[in-house]
C-alpha cells in the first residue's frame, strides 16, 4: 500500500506542473474547475481501454522470423499506437464536452484536451512508479526517469492533444471539418514520431525527439497566444 501512495505522489507532481504551465494560458476567462476534474479523470479512466487497444498490434512485435520486415511492421505498429491514442482522447472529450455550457471560447477546446491528456499521463507515470518501487528500485533512481518522462512522454501527450484541439478549436470557429481532420492528423504523425525514435533509437534519438518537442511547444504557445485575442464565441456541434 505505501509503495502504491508513493508511487501515486511521484506520478501526480510532474503532472502537476503540465497542468499548471497549460492552464494558465487561460487565466484571462478559465473554465470551472468542475469540468476540468471531469475532464482529468477522464483521460484517467479511459486509460486501460487504450492500452487493451494497443496490446492488440503491440503483439505483432512478438512474432518470430519477421526480420527483414521487423522495421517496417514497427512502423505500422507505432502508427496505429498513435491514431489509437489521439482517436480515443478526442471522441472521449467530444462525447463528453456536450453537456458543458462553459465550453464556448476556441481557446477551451485546447485547454480541455490537454487536460485529459494529462490525465492519461499520470496512470502512466503512477504505474512506471510502483512498477520501479515494487521491483526494488530505491527511491533516489526513480528521479531521473520521472524526469525523463516529464520533457518525454507527458509532454507529447499534453502537445499532441493541443494540436488536435487547436484543429478542433478552428474547425468550430469556421464551422468547417477539415481544420480538426488535419489537427488530428499532425497530432497523430508527431506521436507516432516520437513512439518510433524513443522505442526503436531509445537515446540515440534524445536531439531528435529534444528538437520536434521544442519546436511543438513553440508552436502550442503560439498559439494559445492568437486564440487567446479571438472573442467569438463559438458554437459546439
Amino acid at each position: 500500500m505505501i509503495y502504491f501512495l508513493l508511487a501515486t505522489f511521484l506520478g501526480v507532481v510532474p503532472i502537476a506542473f503540465w497542468l499548471i504551465f497549460f492552464l494558465w494560458q487561460d487565466i484571462r476567462k478559465p473554465e470551472p474547475t468542475r469540468w476540468l476534474l471531469i475532464l482529468f479523470f477522464l483521460g484517467m479512466a479511459i486509460t486501460p481501454v487504450v492500452w487493451f487497444g494497443e496490446n492488440a498490434f503491440l503483439k505483432l512485435l512478438q512474432i518470430k522470423n519477421v526480420n527483414n520486415i521487423a522495421f517496417s511492421l514497427s512502423l505500422v505498429v507505432y502508427g496505429m499506437v498513435a491514431v489509437i491514442e489521439e482517436l480515443a482522447k478526442f471522441f472521449s472529450a467530444k462525447l463528453v464536452l456536450r453537456g458543458d455550457r462553459y465550453f464556448d471560447e476556441a481557446i477551451d477546446a485546447m485547454i480541455y484536451l490537454i487536460v485529459l491528456a494529462l490525465g492519461f499521463g499520470t496512470v502512466e507515470n503512477i504505474l512506471v512508479s510502483f512498477n520501479w518501487l515494487n521491483n526494488g528500485g530505491i527511491l533516489p533512481s526513480i528521479f531521473p526517469v520521472l524526469a525523463l518522462r516529464f520533457v518525454g512522454a507527458n509532454l507529447i501527450h499534453a502537445l499532441c492533444s493541443g494540436i488536435a484541439g487547436y484543429g478542433w478549436a478552428l474547425s468550430l470557429l469556421k464551422k468547417q471539418k477539415k481544420p480538426l481532420y488535419w489537427g488530428l492528423f499532425f497530432a497523430i504523425i508527431l506521436h507516432w514520431i516520437f513512439n518510433v525514435a524513443i522505442i526503436n533509437w531509445g537515446g540515440e534519438a534524445v536531439y531528435l525527439i529534444t528538437f520536434v518537442l521544442f519546436g511543438a511547444t513553440i508552436f502550442l504557445l503560439w498559439v494559445f497566444d492568437s486564440l487567446k485575442h479571438i472573442r467569438k464565441p463559438i458554437v459546439y456541434y
